[in-house]
Order: C-alpha cells, then sequence, then structure tokens
C-alpha cells in the first residue's frame, strides 16, 4: 500500500522510489534514518527517509508495546500539530509512505530554510560571539515560548536538545519576533495530558544541552519568569537537574 502526496507541482510527476533514493549531502543518519540535503530544478530541499527497523523492533511495533518511530507517520502528523498551535517549522512539501507487512520506506521532505544556525552551533561558534551576548535573552524567551505551547497543548517532543531548535539569522534584527523553527518530529506525541516525569525530562534535556553550549544562569531566570507554571519548576527543580547532570555525563563518557 502506497501513500504518497505533494503540496507543490513540482514533485507531482516524481516517483516514490525517485525521491526515497534521492542523492545529496547526508546531514544526519542512524540505524532505520537519514536526513538529506539535495537540489531539485534549481531549490534545495531536505528529505528525512525511513526504513524498516529490526524484526524485533517491527513485532513490537505491531503488537503495541513500542512506539512505531520507524517511519514518518508521525513526522508528518506532527507537521500538522504544530502549524495548529503555532510553533513555526520548516514547511512540509512532500510526503510518502509505502506500506508492506515487515518492511516500511517513508520520508517526508520540506523546504529549505535560508541562512539559519542550529542554536547549539549559534551558541558555541566564535563567529557569533558578539551575536550571542546581544540576543542570547531574546533567544531564551523564544525558545521557552515554543516551550509553553508544546506543553500547554499536552505533547512532548522526547528531543527536545538545542540542535532541534533552528535560529532564522535574518530575523535577529526584528524586534518584535526573532523566528525559531523545531525540527525532528519522530518521537513527539500529543497526549491529553503531559505527566510531571515527561516534562522534567524535557526541561532536563534542554537545560543538558544549555550547560555544554548556552549560558545556564541566563537560561534559568529567563525559564523562571516565563514558564507556564512556575510552581512545576519550583516543585520539580531536583528532578530537573538531575536529568540535566544525567545527560551531561552521558556525553562528556560518549565524546571525552
Amino acid at each position: 500500500m502506497l501513500n504518497f502526496y505533494s503540496n507543490i507541482k513540482s514533485f507531482e510527476d516524481v516517483s516514490f522510489d525517485e525521491l526515497f533514493n534521492v542523492k545529496g549531502n547526508i546531514v544526519r543518519s542512524s540505524k532505520n534514518r537519514e536526513t538529506v540535503e539535495f537540489l531539485f530544478k534549481n531549490k534545495k530541499y531536505f528529505i528525512k527517509r525511513f526504513s524498516k527497523g529490526s524484526v524485533f523492533q517491527n513485532l513490537l511495533n505491531k503488537l503495541g508495546i513500542l512506539k512505531d518511530i520507524s517511519n514518518a507517520v508521525n513526522e508528518h502528523s506532527a507537521y500538522e500539530i504544530l502549524q495548529d498551535i503555532g510553533i513555526e517549522t520548516p514547511k512540509l512539501v512532500c510526503y510518502g509512505n509505502e506500506k508492506k507487512i515487515w518492511n516500511n520506506r517513508s520520508f517526508v521532505i520540506s523546504e529549505e530554510i535560508k541562512n539559519f544556525e542550529q542554536l547549539d552551533f549559534f551558541f558555541s561558534k566564535k563567529k557569533y560571539q558578539k551575536d550571542k551576548k546581544n540576543y542570547q535573552d531574546r533567544i531564551y524567551k523564544k525558545v521557552v515560548h515554543i516551550i509553553n505551547k508544546l506543553h500547554q497543548n499536552g505533547i512532548v517532543h522526547h528531543d527536545l536538545y538545542l540542535c532541534h531548535f533552528l535560529l532564522d539569522l535574518n530575523s535577529l534584527d526584528n524586534k518584535k519576533n526573532i523566528k525559531i523553527y523545531l525540527i525532528d518530529f519522530h518521537r513527539l506525541e500529543k497526549k491529553t495530558k503531559v505527566s510531571s516525569k515527561w516534562i522534567s525530562k524535557e526541561l532536563g534535556d534542554l537545560l543538558f544541552s544549555i550547560k555544554f553550549f548556552g549560558n545556564e544562569d541566563r537560561f534559568q531566570k529567563i525559564l523562571k519568569t516565563n514558564y507556564f507554571n512556575k510552581n512545576f519548576l519550583e516543585n520539580h527543580k531536583m528532578d530537573i537537574h538531575e536529568r540535566a547532570t544525567l545527560m551531561l555525563k552521558k556525553y562528556k563518557n560518549k565524546y571525552a
């Protein structure tokens, strides 16, 4: 069974196989998925493509024991969910999903965001040091604004690190609105209510990322002032910091 559609005419006459196997610059890669930057008709796009997981993983997915993150269905749904609540993402232009009993292939394609930088790189690269000092408070406020929208709407991202926030560098001089795009949605979930456990984990993951790349003191002050549930921050302070410390230790052990 094949589901395939495009929001733009450029891809309407292109086959699923041609798009799934498109060649380009591999941006990120893991066992069953990779993100590739490619040119098509003189325009730049990003494809995130998924192939089958292990037989054991697929069995757990079928039985409902493990959330299925081995295809683009969740990523595709997340674009619509986030658009509905006003969170900016790259523009989705094409989606394909080829369903087989034990072997799915699927992808999402988004338009290029011109002149952007991942927030982890923005805060760590020397060439941005002056901009970082001038704009970090506004950037942190925008990040907290995005987190508020997620958690108030029962959404858990599950990978809330600085590398999944893309800063539109052209928007830095816009005093009303710095643009930051959220990416990487294959684990995203919408729940009736986000549990304390998941909020603590998400905030801890982000804090770990900022401990490593950003300015922890400035972010903490802005989080305390702007997060929608200040009582939660106070009551779960230890949980958040323990998660951040654990992730920092794992990161250092892995890359030391």
